[in-house]
C-alpha cells in the first residue's frame, strides 16, 4: 500500500537567487520610470501654475493701463546693493500679493512650484504675507532703476514672445531684491559671484518661463533665455553683462535687455 507523500514543495537555493535577480532587474527597470513619470507630472503642474499666473497678470494689465505690477511698492532704502541682508521693511508690497488678492480668488498655491524643494524661508514673499513663492519677476520689465513704485509699459516691449515675465527663482533668503526681483534667468538674485547665486535647475537641467505674450515654455540650461546675451556695456551702478541677464529696459542699443524683434 502507498501512502501519499507528506513533503511539501519548496524553492531550491538557486531558484530563490534567480527570482530575487529578477525582482531586482524589474525595480531597477522600473524605478527611474516611475520617477521620470513624477519629474514630468511636477514640471506640468509648474506649467499649469505658470498660465494661471499668466491669465492673472493679462486681468491686471487691462485693469492697470497695461502697466505691470511693481516688484517692489516701498523699501527701506531703495538704492542699496542688493545682499539678501537687504531685507524689505514691514508693509511692503511685492508684484504677486495684488495677483493673488484680485485676480487668483486667493489661490496662493500657484506660486509653488512642486518641484522647488526649498523651506518655506528661503521662498517667502513679501513681508506682510510671508506666502512663499517659486517665481520671480523679470526686472527688465520695470520702470528704469530708481524707479520702484511702478512697473513699465507693456506695449513699448518690442519682443513680447521672448521677453521673460516670470521665471522660477532660487535659494535666495526673502526680501525685495532677491526675491520678488529677477536680474538674472539662472538665480533671481544679482549675478555670479553674489551671496545666494545658484545655478539649480529644477526640471530636467532647465526651467519653465513665463513671457510677457503670457506663453509658457520649458528651456534646458544654455537655451533661450538662459543663452540670450545683449551684449550691450553695463551701465554705472548695474550688474555686469552675460547670458540670462534681464536687468535694464530697454533694447541693447538703449543699453537694456529686451530681445529685439527677429
Amino acid at each position: 500500500m502507498r501512502y501519499p507523500s507528506t513533503r511539501t514543495a519548496a524553492f531550491s537555493l538557486i531558484e530563490l537567487l534567480v527570482v530575487i535577480a529578477i525582482v531586482a532587474i524589474l525595480a531597477g527597470i522600473l524605478f527611474p520610470v516611475i520617477m521620470n513619470s513624477r519629474a514630468t507630472a511636477r514640471k506640468t503642474q509648474c506649467i499649469s501654475n505658470l498660465h494661471q499666473l499668466g491669465r492673472a497678470m493679462g486681468m491686471y494689465l487691462s485693469d492697470n493701463y497695461n502697466y505691470f505690477p511693481p516688484w517692489c511698492a516701498s523699501h527701506p532704502n531703495p538704492n542699496a546693493p542688493p545682499t539678501p541682508k537687504n531685507e524689505p521693511a514691514p508693509g511692503i508690497v511685492t508684484w504677486d500679493m495684488g495677483l493673488v488678492t484680485d485676480y487668483l480668488q486667493g489661490k496662493k498655491e500657484v506660486l509653488v512650484c512642486p518641484s522647488n524643494a526649498l523651506p518655506a524661508s528661503v521662498m517667502g514673499g513679501g513681508c506682510t504675507n510671508k506666502t512663499a513663492r517659486s517665481y520671480a519677476i523679470a526686472r527688465y520689465t520695470q520702470r528704469p532703476r530708481g524707479v520702484n513704485f511702478w512697473g513699465g509699459y507693456q506695449p513699448m516691449i518690442p519682443n513680447p514672445a521672448k521677453t521673460v515675465l516670470l521665471f522660477e527663482k532660487g535659494a535666495n533668503l526673502p526680501g525685495s531684491w532677491g526675491d520678488a526681483l529677477g536680474e538674472n534667468v539662472y538665480q533671481s538674485h544679482d549675478c555670479k559671484g553674489q551671496p545666494g547665486y545658484q545655478e539649480t535647475m529644477f526640471h530636467k537641467n532647465g526651467k519653465n518661463f513665463l513671457f510677457v505674450d503670457y506663453s509658457v515654455k520649458w528651456f534646458e540650461k544654455g537655451q533661450g533665455p538662459f543663452a540670450w546675451d545683449s551684449g550691450r556695456t553695463t551701465p554705472p551702478g548695474n550688474q555686469n553683462v552675460g547670458p540670462g541677464v534681464c536687468e535694464v529696459w530697454g533694447l541693447p542699443s538703449e543699453g537694456g535687455d529686451w530681445p529685439p524683434l527677429d
